[in-house]
């Protein structure tokens, strides 16, 4: 079963019913906090109802052009984990892959906008090779660091997680006397 585990891919890719679905629980909220203050102002309680829906989109549309690789907007296939290697797809459309024991750092940062950051040992071992800066975006802090959105991922961040945790090759024992 254990052979069956480390040869298995799994994809993350952007799911449109996510992204749907916190818009379901986002607007009807700012609606409602649009209501509760009209209400506590003395105005009607529909006054003014429509901004929040203004302000989203507005905020919703010029994001991606002000920061395309770190909205969320991205090519077809965002992560993918394979026994041999970790698959990225760049901004460019062009797919990296990283094997898993020339991964340095893999971890997920960030709880709202969460983030994929990836770090190889060997920049020189990556497919293709990977130049300092190459994928250089928001938040970037490493030459050869790369962040990866999940905003609205499926299957999900936890699962991602997981498998990252039973793939890496563990850290401890690298640094074992």
């Amino acid at each position: 079963m254990a052979a069956v585990d480390e040869t298995s891919t799994i994809e993350f890719r952007r799911s449109g019913s996510r992204e749907v679905g916190q818009l379901a629980i986002a607007l009807p909220a700012l609606a409602a906090a649009g209501v509760a203050i009209n209400l506590a102002a003395g105005d009607a309680w529909w006054d003014g109802l429509w901004m929040p829906f203004l302000w989203f989109l507005i905020f919703r549309f010029a994001a991606r052009p002000a920061r395309p690789w770190a909205s969320g907007h991205q090519a077809r296939l965002p992560v993918r984990l394979t026994g041999e290697h970790l698959e990225l797809a760049g901004p460019d459309g062009r797919t990296l892959a990283i094997e898993w024991s020339n991964l340095s750092r893999a971890e997920i940062r960030g709880r709202w906008r969460a983030f994929l950051v990836v770090e190889p040992a060997d920049p020189a071992r990556t497919r293709p090779p990977l130049k300092r800066w190459e994928r250089a975006g928001h938040g970037q802090s490493r030459p050869y660091e790369i962040l990866v959105p999940l905003t609205c991922m499926s299957p999900g961040r936890d699962l991602l997680r997981r498998e990252l945790a039973q793939r890496l090759p563990d850290a401890e024992s690298e640094h074992a006397p």
